[in-house]
């Protein structure tokens, strides 16, 4: 099944092929300490997995190992590019646990209260209207299941020690941002937008990754690279 995104939605990253690198630079920053907040949740072995906004299949592929071959995952993302991509990424490693839906975040068509988890990772940010994705994440899971969802705060970039041309790129990227829609401070919001849906009680945790070398600090290089040409 394959739906629209909503009026004013637009991933404005790279897709597909262009994207893989970004996504993967992502997972080696944000995929070891996301690791270890779901090892220490607890994913059920055998369990049912709902990953949307699948992007490449990261996550995805993490979740089909955690729950095992008794287990099942369904990967949704409304890019059929990166759905191409995370599909065959899954047949390369051998995942027959894994099926991959063309679907929009806010109309799954995924069945009412079935999922132990619902997952979502810096989906929520480019959307026109995240609360009404995160309804439909509560809707899909089973009650006492788990709504997992990981977001981005970038009123937190800083250097050390700071300097204006940090600054500067900062601003801009906030600027251009804020322009096309994307909310790039939601996940301090979370919180709130779990109460606002009728999930009580979420817990938080930060995620703020320092590196001094190496390709992991032009993390926030990559929001420059955002097609403004």
């Amino acid at each position: 099944m394959t739906t629209r995104a909503a009026v004013g939605d637009q991933y404005i990253l790279a897709t597909g092929a262009d994207g893989a690198r970004r996504l993967a630079l992502l997972e080696s920053v944000y995929g070891p300490d996301a690791t270890r907040i779901m090892t220490g949740i607890g994913i059920p072995h055998g369990g049912r997995i709902a990953d949307v906004g699948c992007g490449t299949g990261n996550a995805t592929r993490w979740f089909a190992c955690a729950v095992g071959p008794g287990g099942e995952v369904t990967a949704v993302d409304v890019s059929t590019e990166q759905l191409s991509i995370a599909e065959s990424q899954a047949k390369a490693d051998g995942h027959r646990n894994i099926r991959f839906i063309n679907v929009t975040a806010y109309d799954t068509g995924l069945p009412r209260n079935y999922f132990d988890v619902v997952h979502c990772r810096m989906l929520l940010c480019h959307l026109a209207s995240p609360l009404d994705a995160l309804r439909e994440m509560a809707a899909i899971a089973r009650p006492g299941g788990l709504i997992i969802c990981f977001d981005v705060d970038l009123t937190g970039l800083f250097s050390i020690p700071t300097t204006d041309c940090y600054a500067r790129v900062q601003e801009l990227i906030m600027t251009y941002c804020r322009h096309r829609g994307i909310d790039n401070a939601l996940g301090l919001k979370l919180p709130q937008l779990f109460l606002q849906v009728g999930l009580v009680d979420p817990d938080i945790a930060f995620i703020h990754p320092v590196y001094l070398r190496g390709e992991r600090k032009v993390v926030s290089r990559e929001w420059l690279e955002l097609k403004v040409a």
